[in-house]
């Protein structure tokens, strides 16, 4: 995301660097009113267009990001339930022996003293 918004930073500075020049050389060229308003009117209409092309870019990284953290979300679920499993079934193991060595203690005990 950071580098997104890296790339974006100077694109966008750019864009709105471009606009506000258009527009001052717009307002002193000595051009008629109404050739000056269309103009005023089509440098609006273009940086609404670049304006919904950034937010475009920006959503779009946004959901990438998004996808990216969710992906290694599921994996650290995955691998917490795995090793869930695995250390279950050494304590499970580990009990059973630990049953086993006590029954075979008592009857050794049993033995010795019958």
């Amino acid at each position: 995301m950071e580098n997104n918004r890296s790339k974006l930073i100077p694109f966008t500075s750019f864009v709105a660097g471009s606009l506000l020049g258009a527009g001052i050389a717009i307002l002193l060229a000595p051009q008629s009113g109404k050739k000056t308003r269309r103009d005023i009117i089509h440098l609006g209409r273009v940086a609404r267009n670049k304006a919904e092309g950034l937010q475009l870019q920006l959503r779009h990284a946004c959901e990438d990001w998004t996808d990216k953290v969710m992906d290694e979300v599921q994996d650290g679920f995955g691998r917490s339930r795995e090793w869930t499993e695995k250390t279950q079934q050494g304590i499970l193991h580990a009990l059973d022996s630990a049953k086993d060595y006590v029954k075979k203690e008592i009857r050794g005990v049993m033995h010795t003293q019958g």
